[in-house]
Protein backbone atom coordinates (compact mmCIF):
# COMPACT_ATOMS: atom_id res chain seq x y z
CA UNK A 1 0.00 0.00 0.00
CA UNK A 2 2.81 2.59 0.99
CA UNK A 3 4.59 1.91 -2.55
CA UNK A 4 1.45 2.33 -4.20
CA UNK A 5 0.09 5.43 -2.30
CA UNK A 6 4.19 6.50 -2.31
CA UNK A 7 4.44 6.16 -6.13
CA UNK A 8 1.22 8.28 -7.10
CA UNK A 9 2.37 10.78 -4.95
CA UNK A 10 5.67 10.88 -6.65
CA UNK A 11 3.80 11.98 -9.87
CA UNK A 12 1.37 14.38 -7.93
CA UNK A 13 3.75 16.24 -6.51
CA UNK A 14 6.14 16.45 -9.29
CA UNK A 15 3.00 17.91 -11.71
CA UNK A 16 2.66 20.24 -8.72
CA UNK A 17 5.84 21.04 -8.29
CA UNK A 18 6.73 22.06 -12.39
CA UNK A 19 2.77 23.91 -12.23
CA UNK A 20 4.11 25.62 -9.35
CA UNK A 21 7.12 26.92 -11.65
CA UNK A 22 4.82 28.10 -14.50
CA UNK A 23 2.63 29.76 -11.94
CA UNK A 24 5.50 31.85 -10.53
CA UNK A 25 6.56 32.66 -13.91
CA UNK A 26 2.70 33.47 -14.66
CA UNK A 27 2.26 35.95 -11.89
CA UNK A 28 5.85 37.39 -12.54
CA UNK A 29 4.71 38.55 -16.14
CA UNK A 30 1.53 39.40 -14.93
CA UNK A 31 2.72 42.05 -12.45
CA UNK A 32 5.29 43.03 -15.33
CA UNK A 33 2.97 43.40 -17.83
CA UNK A 34 0.67 45.74 -15.44
CA UNK A 35 3.83 47.50 -14.92
CA UNK A 36 5.13 47.72 -18.54
CA UNK A 37 1.47 47.87 -20.74
CA UNK A 38 -1.74 49.31 -20.45
CA UNK A 39 -3.49 46.63 -19.06
CA UNK A 40 -6.27 44.89 -19.27
CA UNK A 41 -9.01 43.95 -17.00
CA UNK A 42 -8.33 40.37 -16.82
CA UNK A 43 -4.78 41.52 -15.66
CA UNK A 44 -6.24 43.28 -13.16
CA UNK A 45 -8.64 40.93 -12.03
CA UNK A 46 -6.02 38.24 -11.63
CA UNK A 47 -3.57 40.34 -10.15
CA UNK A 48 -6.47 41.49 -7.40
CA UNK A 49 -7.35 37.52 -6.90
CA UNK A 50 -3.18 36.97 -6.44
CA UNK A 51 -2.80 40.18 -4.08
CA UNK A 52 -6.33 39.62 -1.92
CA UNK A 53 -4.97 35.81 -1.41
CA UNK A 54 -1.31 35.74 -1.50
CA UNK A 55 -1.53 34.37 2.45
CA UNK A 56 -4.06 31.69 2.01
CA UNK A 57 -2.42 30.34 -1.12
CA UNK A 58 1.30 30.58 0.59
CA UNK A 59 -0.31 28.76 3.57
CA UNK A 60 -2.23 26.01 1.61
CA UNK A 61 1.13 25.43 -0.28
CA UNK A 62 3.37 25.25 2.67
CA UNK A 63 0.98 23.04 4.60
CA UNK A 64 0.60 20.70 1.52
CA UNK A 65 4.59 20.55 1.30
CA UNK A 66 5.17 20.21 5.09
CA UNK A 67 2.40 17.34 5.06
CA UNK A 68 4.19 15.83 1.77
CA UNK A 69 7.91 15.91 3.81
CA UNK A 70 5.92 14.09 6.40
CA UNK A 71 4.28 11.54 4.44
CA UNK A 72 7.69 10.80 2.49
CA UNK A 73 9.83 10.69 5.60
CA UNK A 74 7.11 8.59 8.79
CA UNK A 75 5.25 6.45 5.71
CA UNK A 76 7.37 6.04 2.76
CA UNK A 77 10.28 5.91 5.62
CA UNK A 78 12.48 7.77 3.27
CA UNK A 79 15.17 9.23 5.21
CA UNK A 80 15.47 13.11 4.90
CA UNK A 81 19.33 14.47 4.10
CA UNK A 82 20.97 17.24 6.55
CA UNK A 83 19.74 19.73 3.63
CA UNK A 84 16.21 18.43 3.35
CA UNK A 85 16.10 19.18 7.30
CA UNK A 86 17.37 22.96 6.84
CA UNK A 87 14.73 22.63 3.74
CA UNK A 88 11.71 21.62 6.47
CA UNK A 89 13.09 24.18 9.08
CA UNK A 90 12.66 27.02 6.51
CA UNK A 91 9.14 25.65 5.36
CA UNK A 92 7.47 24.38 8.60
CA UNK A 93 7.57 27.78 10.45
CA UNK A 94 5.79 29.03 7.22
CA UNK A 95 2.46 27.18 8.30
CA UNK A 96 2.36 28.55 11.62
CA UNK A 97 3.17 32.22 10.47
CA UNK A 98 1.28 32.38 7.57
CA UNK A 99 -1.64 30.70 9.50
CA UNK A 100 -1.76 33.11 11.84
CA UNK A 101 -1.56 35.88 9.50
CA UNK A 102 -4.37 34.34 7.85
CA UNK A 103 -6.30 33.72 10.75
CA UNK A 104 -6.23 37.45 11.83
CA UNK A 105 -6.39 38.83 8.14
CA UNK A 106 -2.69 40.77 8.91
CA UNK A 107 -1.83 41.54 5.11
CA UNK A 108 1.58 42.60 6.22
CA UNK A 109 2.89 38.68 7.49
CA UNK A 110 4.16 38.47 4.09
CA UNK A 111 7.10 40.47 5.73
CA UNK A 112 7.94 37.24 8.42
CA UNK A 113 7.07 34.83 5.86
CA UNK A 114 9.11 35.97 3.38
CA UNK A 115 12.48 35.68 5.04
CA UNK A 116 11.79 31.97 5.43
CA UNK A 117 10.63 31.50 2.00
CA UNK A 118 13.73 33.30 0.37
CA UNK A 119 16.21 31.05 3.12
CA UNK A 120 14.20 27.74 1.74
CA UNK A 121 14.66 28.72 -2.23
CA UNK A 122 18.48 29.60 -1.71
CA UNK A 123 19.31 25.92 0.44
CA UNK A 124 16.99 24.12 -2.16
CA UNK A 125 18.41 25.47 -5.63
CA UNK A 126 22.20 24.31 -3.72
CA UNK A 127 20.50 20.77 -2.50
CA UNK A 128 18.84 20.68 -6.46
CA UNK A 129 22.36 21.59 -8.01
CA UNK A 130 24.22 18.79 -5.50
CA UNK A 131 21.58 16.25 -7.14
CA UNK A 132 22.55 17.63 -10.98
CA UNK A 133 26.31 17.65 -10.52
CA UNK A 134 26.84 14.65 -7.75
CA UNK A 135 30.61 14.84 -8.04
CA UNK A 136 31.11 17.64 -5.49
CA UNK A 137 31.85 17.33 -1.98
CA UNK A 138 29.80 18.67 0.68
CA UNK A 139 30.68 18.70 4.26
CA UNK A 140 27.49 19.01 5.32
CA UNK A 141 26.25 15.88 4.61
CA UNK A 142 26.20 13.14 6.67
CA UNK A 143 26.71 9.30 6.28
CA UNK A 144 23.10 8.23 7.13
CA UNK A 145 21.11 9.87 3.93
CA UNK A 146 23.17 11.38 1.14
CA UNK A 147 22.77 14.76 0.30
CA UNK A 148 23.48 14.17 -4.10
CA UNK A 149 21.46 10.96 -3.98
CA UNK A 150 17.69 10.66 -4.74
CA UNK A 151 14.76 9.34 -3.54
CA UNK A 152 12.72 10.64 -6.34
CA UNK A 153 13.19 11.08 -10.16
CA UNK A 154 10.15 11.72 -11.90
CA UNK A 155 10.16 12.76 -15.46
CA UNK A 156 14.44 12.79 -15.38
CA UNK A 157 14.67 15.73 -13.85
CA UNK A 158 12.13 16.31 -10.49
CA UNK A 159 13.66 15.37 -7.42
CA UNK A 160 12.89 16.51 -4.08
CA UNK A 161 14.92 19.33 -3.61
CA UNK A 162 13.30 20.69 -6.81
CA UNK A 163 9.79 20.27 -5.64
CA UNK A 164 11.73 22.13 -2.46
CA UNK A 165 12.74 25.05 -4.74
CA UNK A 166 9.66 25.24 -6.92
CA UNK A 167 7.35 24.96 -3.73
CA UNK A 168 9.84 28.11 -2.20
CA UNK A 169 9.38 29.89 -5.12
CA UNK A 170 5.90 30.01 -5.72
CA UNK A 171 5.81 31.51 -1.92
CA UNK A 172 8.40 34.00 -2.52
CA UNK A 173 6.77 35.33 -5.51
CA UNK A 174 3.01 35.08 -4.00
CA UNK A 175 4.49 36.93 -0.51
CA UNK A 176 6.69 39.53 -2.27
CA UNK A 177 4.97 40.36 -5.88
CA UNK A 178 1.97 41.25 -4.57
CA UNK A 179 3.61 43.83 -2.36
CA UNK A 180 6.09 45.70 -4.73
CA UNK A 181 4.86 48.58 -5.63
CA UNK A 182 1.66 48.05 -3.89
CA UNK A 183 -0.12 51.60 -4.60
CA UNK A 184 -2.67 50.92 -1.54
CA UNK A 185 0.58 50.96 0.87
CA UNK A 186 2.02 55.10 -0.87
CA UNK A 187 -1.50 56.64 0.69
Amino acid sequence: MNDIATEALNKIFSILAIASIGISLIIILSHLSTKLFSSKSSIINFNKLIHDNAVIFSWAIATLASLGSLFYSEISGFVPCTYCWYERIAMYPLVAILGIGMLRKNKEIWIYGLPFSLIGLIISIYHYQLQIIPDQQSSSCSGEASCSGSWIMEFGFVTMPFMALSTFLLISVLLLIPNVNNPRKNK
